[in-house]
């Protein structure tokens, strides 16, 4: 049975205009990459093991550009639906504490997605 999922905007929130779904394949396993990394680790209250660890191994002080990449590539590859990473580049200042990071994954049915994560101020 396929899985169903609402619909989310770029900016992460519901779209409201009309109650809509993520068709399948592409477009909702995009989505669900994007919401296991823009996720905090200890963020939900249900399950405070879940979430990307951004203060604890990204974004805090002395982390390194290699291991902050092994990170969000680890929860990349970890997703449901996503076989592999093509492409994939970051920009780490570790003097703001910012990472954005832009990537190509492949999905289990060979189609690509592309995405942009930015986190910091």
């Amino acid at each position: 049975m396929a899985q169903l999922d609402l619909l989310l905007d770029s900016s992460g929130d519901l779209v409201m205009d009309q109650l809509r779904l993520t068709e399948p394949g592409s477009e909702s396993i995009a989505q669900k990459v994007k919401i296991r990394l823009l996720f905090f680790y200890k963020e939900w209250i249900l399950n405070t093991e879940a979430g990307t660890k951004w203060f604890e191994r990204i974004l805090r002080k002395g982390a390194t550009s290699y291991n902050s990449d092994q990170e969000i590539r680890k929860r990349i590859l970890e997703t449901e639906g996503i076989r592999g990473i093509r492409k994939f580049s970051s920009v780490f200042n570790e003097s703001k504490r910012t990472y954005t990071c832009s990537f190509t994954a492949v999905t289990d049915s060979d189609d690509e997605i592309t995405i942009n994560i930015p986190i910091g101020a």
